[in-house]
C-alpha cells in the first residue's frame, strides 16, 4: 500500500494519485512504471513488427514461386533464353554507364571497354547459370548428377573475370593486394576447379542426401 504524502489516505500500490485529494503519488514508482509500460508496448511493437516482416517474406517468396510456376509453364524451355537477353541489356546498360562516366573515373573507362571485349564470354556465363537454376527446378532427379559439374564451370568462370576485373582495378587505384588474388586465381584455376568440383559432388551426392535421411527419421 502507499500513503499520500499530503493527506496520509492509504492507497493501492498501482495507483498514481491519491483517491482522496488527487494528489500526484510517488513519481519515482510512476516514472518506473511509465518507462516499463513502454519498454512492453515497444516489446509487443517489435514482435508485432517481426510476425508482420516474416508474413510478408512468406507472402514475396510465395508469389515469386506462383510467378516463376506460371512463367515456367508458359515458356518452357524458352524462359530461361528471354531471360537472358534480358539480363543482357541491362548488363549493356551498365557498360554504357560506365562508358560515359570514363572522363571523371578512368577506371570505369577501362572496365566497360573489359566488359564489351568479354560481353560473349559474360553473356554465356548468364544463360548458363539461368538454365542451370531452370533445370534444377524443371528436371531435379534427372539433373542432380550433372548439377555440381555445371555449378563448378559457372563459379570457376566468374572467378577467372573477377580475377580480370581486380588487375583493372589495381591498375588504377593502386591496390597490390588485389593484384595478388589475380595472379593466384590464375596461376591455381585447375586446382581450385578440381577443389571445388569434388566438393560440390560431395555434398549433392553424399551430405545432402544424408542429411535428408536424418531428417526424415
Amino acid at each position: 500500500m502507499v500513503y499520500c504524502s499530503k493527506c496520509g489516505k492509504k492507497n493501492d500500490d498501482d495507483a498514481e494519485f491519491c483517491n482522496k485529494c488527487r494528489f500526484i503519488l510517488d513519481n519515482e514508482k510512476i516514472e518506473k512504471s511509465t518507462a516499463k509500460k513502454i519498454e512492453e508496448k515497444a516489446e509487443e511493437f517489435g514482435k508485432s513488427m517481426e510476425k508482420a516482416g516474416q508474413r510478408l517474406e512468406q507472402r514475396i517468396e510465395f508469389t515469386f514461386k506462383e510467378f516463376q510456376n506460371w512463367y515456367d509453364t508458359k515458356f518452357n524451355i524458352l524462359g530461361p533464353l528471354i531471360w537472358g537477353f534480358l539480363c543482357l541489356i541491362i548488363f549493356r546498360f551498365i557498360i554504357w554507364i560506365f562508358d560515359i562516366s570514363r572522363d571523371e573515373l578512368i577506371v570505369l573507362g577501362e572496365l566497360s571497354d573489359f566488359f564489351i571485349s568479354y560481353i560473349l564470354i559474360f553473356f554465356g556465363l548468364i544463360i548458363l547459370n539461368v538454365y542451370h537454376s531452370y533445370f534444377n527446378r524443371k528436371y531435379k532427379k534427372a539433373y542432380r548428377s550433372i548439377s555440381p559439374g555445371v555449378g563448378t564451370i559457372s563459379f570457376i568462370i566468374s572467378i577467372w573475370l573477377i580475377s580480370k576485373i581486380l588487375i583493372i582495378i589495381d591498375n588504377n587505384v593502386n591496390i597490390p593486394v588485389l593484384t595478388t588474388i589475380a595472379n593466384f586465381i590464375d596461376s591455381n584455376i585447375i586446382f581450385i576447379f578440381i577443389g571445388v568440383l569434388i566438393i560440390s559432388y560431395s555434398f549433392a551426392m553424399v551430405l545432402l542426401p544424408f542429411a535428408k535421411d536424418i531428417n526424415q527419421k
